[in-house]
C-alpha cells in the first residue's frame, strides 16, 4: 500500500507503514516455512504409501517410483530430477531429522536451512541407534546457531560439526571428493559457455581470491565479474592477464585462512583443520599449506572455542590479525565477504570519541560498512555497538536490533 496525501494528513506515519511492512514479511516467512514443512510430510506420506503400493515387486516398484516423481514434477513444474531429490530429502528429513522439522514447522528456519542441514549432516553408520545419536548431537549444536543466522553460514558451521563428530568418515569424503575431479564445459546461450572445475574445495576458493584481487588492481569501465571471467581466460590461454594496468601480478598470493591445531601441524594426531568461513578441510592439506606459509597466527581458544588472544605480534599487526581471526567474515548479520575485503572499522566513530580498541573494531565488507557513515539519511543508517565479547549489536533505520556473534570455532577433540 502506498501512503497517500490524504493517509498522511491524517496522521499515517510513513515509520510506521516501513515497520509493519517488516513484521507482515517476517510473519509470511514463518508461514511459508510451515507451509514448506507441510510440503514435505506430503511427499514423504506419498513415498510411503507407493512403498506399500509396490510390495516385494522390485521391477513395479522402480517404474512406480519413476511415475510418481514424474507425475509431481509436472504438477509443480519442476524437473523430474529436482522432484526426486526433494523425495528424497522429505523421506530422510522425517525420519531422521525431528528437530529440523520441528524448527521449519515453527518458522525458525527456511527450507533452504533444512536443505543445508541435512546435506552437510554426518554418514548414516552401520547401528541405527548410533546413527540416531548421532544426528540428535549433530541438531542439538547446528539448530540453534541456524535458527540466528543465515544458510550459507549454518552449511560452514555444520560441515564443522560433523567433521568433529565423525573425523574418521569426514577424512574418508574428503579422499573421495578429491577423486571426482574434473573439467567440463556447458553451452547455456549463444556464444556463451559455462566452464566447470569440479576441484578440491581449498584451490577453489584459493582462485576466486586470486582473481578477485587481481580484478581490483584495475581500472576500467568493466564490473569485476567481468573483470574476473576475462582475467580466467587470460590466464590459462596466455599464463598472463593481458588487461593488467600498473600492477605486478607476481607479488598477489591467495589469502586463505586455516586453522589447525598445533598437535595437528606437529603430526601427533590427524584432527580435521578449518578453513576459516568455510568448513572443514582435510589435515595433510592443511600441514601441506602450513609448510609454504610465511608466517603464522597462534590463537587462544576458550572451552567454547572462541577466540580469546593472538600472540606473537607488535599492538597494531596483532589487533588487526586477532579482529580477523576473530571475525572470519564481514560481520554484518548473514554477511559472508571475507576478511580480506573488509575494513577494520570503528563502531563507535573515532571522530566521536570512539577508541581504538579491540571492543570497539570489527571487520565490515565495502557494501556494508557505508551504511552507518554519519552522511547516511537517518531513514536509511544503520547504527552498531559492540559488547566487550565482540558481540555485535545492529540497529535498523526503524529501531530493529539485530545481534550478530562472533563466529564460534569447532573444536577437533
Amino acid at each position: 500500500m502506498i501512503l497517500t496525501a490524504e493517509q498522511s494528513a491524517h496522521g499515517v506515519d510513513a515509520d510506521e507503514r516501513r515497520a509493519a511492512l517488516l513484521d507482515e514479511w517476517g510473519d509470511l516467512g514463518a508461514q511459508i516455512a510451515a507451509l514448506e514443512a507441510r510440503r514435505v510430510e506430503v511427499l514423504a506420506e506419498r513415498a510411503e504409501l507407493l512403498e506399500y503400493e509396490a510390495g516385494p515387486k522390485i521391477v513395479h516398484s522402480s517404474m512406480a517410483e519413476r511415475s510418481m516423481v514424474a507425475e509431481f514434477a509436472a504438477a509443480g513444474q519442476v524437473s523430474p530430477g529436482t522432484m526426486s531429490v526433494q523425495f528424497g530429502n522429505a523421506a530422510a528429513l522425517l525420519r531422521g531429522f525431528p528437530g529440523t522439522m520441528r524448527a521449519l514447522r515453527e518458522g525458525r528456519i527456511s527450507r533452504r536451512h533444512a536443505e543445508v542441514i541435512l546435506e552437510a549432516a554426518p554418514r548414516e553408520v552401520d547401528s541405527a541407534d548410533d546413527g540416531a545419536t548421532l544426528r540428535a548431537a549433530y541438531e542439538h549444536d547446528v539448530l540453534p546457531y541456524a535458527s540466528d543466522t543465515t544458510a550459507p553460514r549454518t552449511r560452514a558451521h555444520a560441515r564443522a560439526v560433523t567433521a568433529r563428530l565423525q573425523p574418521v568418515t569426514q577424512e574418508e569424503a574428503h579422499r573421495e571428493a578429491r577423486e571426482e575431479r574434473e573439467v567440463s564445459v556447458r553451452p547455456t546461450a549463444d556464444a556463451i559457455a559455462q566452464f566447470l572445475a569440479v576441484i578440491p574445495e581449498l584451490l577453489a576458493y584459493a582462485i576466486f581470491d586470486r582473481l578477485t584481487a587481481l580484478a581490483a588492481a584495475m581500472d576500467d569501465d568493466r564490473t569485476m565479474d567481468q573483470r574476473r571471467a576475462d582475467l580466467f581466460c587470460d590466464l590459462l590461454l596466455t599464463a598472463l592477464p593481458s588487461t593488467a594496468i600498473g600492477t605486478d601480478m607476481d607479488s598477489f598470493r591467495p589469502t586463505v585462512q586455516v586453522t589447525i591445531a598445533a598437535s595437528t601441524l606437529a603430526g601427533r594426531d590427524d584432527m580435521m583443520a578449518e578453513i576459516d568461513g568455510i568448513g572443514p578441510v582435510h589435515p595433510d592439506i592443511a600441514r601441506s599449506l602450513a609448510g609454504r606459509a610465511p608466517s603464522f597466527t597462534r590463537l587462544f581458544l576458550d572451552p567454547n572455542g572462541m577466540v580469546t588472544n593472538v600472540d606473537n605480534y607488535v599492538p597494531s599487526s596483532r589487533m588487526k590479525k586477532y579482529l580477523r581471526a576473530r571475525d572470519q567474515h564481514c560481520r554484518f548479520p548473514g554477511c559472508r565477504a571475507k576478511t580480506s575485503r573488509c575494513q577494520l572499522d570503528h563502531n563507535c566513530d573515532w571522530a566521536l570519541g570512539g577508541k581504538t580498541e579491540l571492543c570497539n573494531l570489527a571487520c565490515f565488507c565495502n557494501s556494508h560498512h557505508p551504511l552507518k557513515h554519519p552522511d547516511v539519511d537517518e531513514r536509511h543508517r544503520w547504527t552498531v555497538q559492540q559488547d566487550p565479547d565482540g558481540v555485535l549489536h545492529w540497529r535498523s533505520p526503524l529501531g530493529r536490533e539485530y545481534i550478530d556473534n562472533p563466529e564460534p570455532r569447532v573444536m577437533f577433540v
